[in-house]
């Protein structure tokens, strides 16, 4: 009777974690699944709010604003430069400095580990790297946006013990065999470390490609900017977008509601995302534990 109760209360228990999970994917699923019906349904209904997750009256005018609109395929263009250059960058430099702190006989390793543990309780703040931007004079360049970014105390402590767990017997070889530090990075540590790097990398991509902040305090050309915030100037600023793109033209002649194009430039704005993930998933979970666990 004992076993039956456990086994009873087992099942009661996954049951019970799939209605949870259920609930959550449709909490989770519901906003995406209404975008996509808003920006491809009737502009009537819209108007009317009568769309919820499934479209009615099918009507893909707005996505034939949006791949028409120069605008919105330059800021796609400046979004993927952003996003290639510095996630890039963010790789190369966060190796290249955790490399020496995994190093047992590294003179300067307890001071430099030090130094990056500071980083991540203070900061100088925003007005400090305001500052030290336009001193630089990198305004209206990528590098105002991809710099202050480039290195993350975190990530570096994470590299740090995955490279730490690499056996030090294929340095020492490698030395043996009369390789440099960098060759033993590039040609040992990275080749090893690619779920490390497929995770980062993914981390890194979808923060710079949902970076708007940074882009529209240091970007003053429009030509610049990058799809976010071209989308928060098409979402909240809808009416000085208009004189912009032409898009009270486009919405008058085919009588679509403004809300088709809101949503319609969101969809188009995250599905690049949403396929990027699955190329990166079966990285994401071990590359996450390997570098988060000293053993």
């Amino acid at each position: 009777m004992k076993v039956y109760n456990e086994g009873l209360g087992s099942k009661a228990f996954d049951i019970f974690n799939y209605m949870i999970m259920i609930l959550l994917c449709m909490i989770m699923l519901y906003p995406l699944l209404n975008t996509f019906a808003v920006s491809i349904s009737d502009p009537t209904l819209v108007g009317q709010g009568k769309i919820t997750w499934f479209p009615q009256g099918f009507d893909f005018h707005s996505y034939q604003y949006i791949f028409q609109d120069k605008n919105i395929l330059n800021a796609y263009k400046n979004t993927i430069v952003f996003l290639v250059i510095g996630t890039s960058l963010q790789l190369l430099l966060t190796s290249l400095f955790a490399y020496p702190l995994s190093v047992s006989d590294f003179v300067f390793r307890k001071p430099l580990a030090v130094y990056v543990i500071i980083t991540m309780v203070f900061s100088g703040g925003l007005i400090p790297q305001f500052l030290l931007i336009r001193d630089l004079q990198l305004f209206n360049s990528i590098w105002a946006v991809v710099l202050p970014v480039a290195m993350s105390a975190f990530n570096i402590i994470i590299f740090r013990t995955f490279f730490q767990e690499i056996p030090k017997e294929l340095r020492e070889s490698a030395y043996l065999d009369g390789a440099n530090d960098f060759g033993i990075l590039f040609r040992i540590y990275v080749p090893l470390s690619k779920p490390l790097l497929a995770t980062f990398a993914l981390f890194g991509a979808v923060m710079f490609w949902n970076m708007w902040f940074e882009p529209m305090i240091y970007l003053n050309k429009e030509s610049s900017h990058p799809i976010q915030l071209l989308l928060r100037r098409m979402t909240i600023e809808l009416k000085d977008y208009t004189d912009v793109g032409g898009l009270q033209r486009f919405i008058d002649t085919y009588n679509l509601n403004p809300k088709n194009i809101r949503m319609a430039s969101i969809i188009v704005t995250i599905l690049p995302i949403l396929f990027i993930y699955p190329l990166l998933q079966k990285h994401f979970v071990s590359g996450m534990m390997i570098g988060s666990v000293k053993g």
